[in-house]
């Protein structure tokens, strides 16, 4: 294992662990960790497009976090307006932005580990909709 991978595994590994929190803490609500897992996923695929066109500093990656959940924030009001508006949905997509965005500082430390954050994050935007939408 190279030096940072463990770092960058433990800060993927904690989106999972949380999701199931929600899924334990909620068991009525599939929706609630299907966005914390869909706003990790995207915020990680944001996050890599950054990182391949520049290694960018710490305020960088808290800046894609807040493009992250703009864009969550618009998405839940327009393209995934099923029902209505709902704050608790744009505040799991947020929580997920946020797990995202350690993951996305070892990726700026770590260009090699690029490839498995990508891959993860296309999972995550799959396990998302999988559960919010079950």
């Amino acid at each position: 294992m190279r030096p940072g991978e463990g770092r960058l595994l433990l800060a993927l590994g904690a989106i999972p662990v949380v999701a199931a929190a929600y899924v334990v803490a909620f068991p009525t609500r599939p929706d609630y960790p299907g966005h914390l897992l869909g706003g990790a996923g995207a915020t990680l695929l944001l996050g890599v497009l950054v990182v391949l066109v520049r290694r960018p500093h710490p305020l960088v990656v808290v800046g894609v976090v807040l493009v992250a959940v703009g864009l969550g924030a618009m998405t839940e009001q327009t393209v995934f307006r099923l029902a209505e508006f709902d704050p608790v949905d744009l505040a799991n997509q947020s929580v997920g932005a946020g797990l995202a965005g350690f993951a996305i500082l070892e990726c700026a430390r770590h260009p090699r580990s690029l490839v498995v954050a990508s891959v993860v994050g296309l999972l995550l935007v799959v396990a998302g909709f999988r559960y919010a939408f079950a």
